[in-house]
């Protein structure tokens, strides 16, 4: 993991990982708490609930709450996914 960058008031923290899966089946179970509401589509994730903000099917997913933001890159990396995720406040 690395800190990009973090000040009193930003912090941006990205982690890098390869997952033992195909990049469909990890963008299924990303998207397995998803949902339409009269708000848009929220992700939830525990006791985490944010809107989905962007959303490129199988590749990117990005949500945020207040000004909190995840995002979620998949890359295709022969039979597994190279995962990038990053959180920002």
């Amino acid at each position: 993991m690395t800190v990009d960058f973090e000040t009193e008031e930003t912090t941006r923290l990205r982690a890098e990982r390869s997952v033992p899966c195909p990049p469909e089946d990890l963008w299924d179970a990303l998207i397995e708490h998803a949902e339409l509401d009269e708000q848009g589509a929220v992700l939830h994730l525990g006791s985490f609930a944010a809107n989905i903000t962007v959303y490129q099917s199988r590749k990117v997913l990005e949500c945020t709450r207040g000004t909190e933001a995840l995002r979620w890159e998949l890359y295709p990396s022969g039979r597994m996914t190279r995962l990038v995720l990053t959180y920002s406040r």
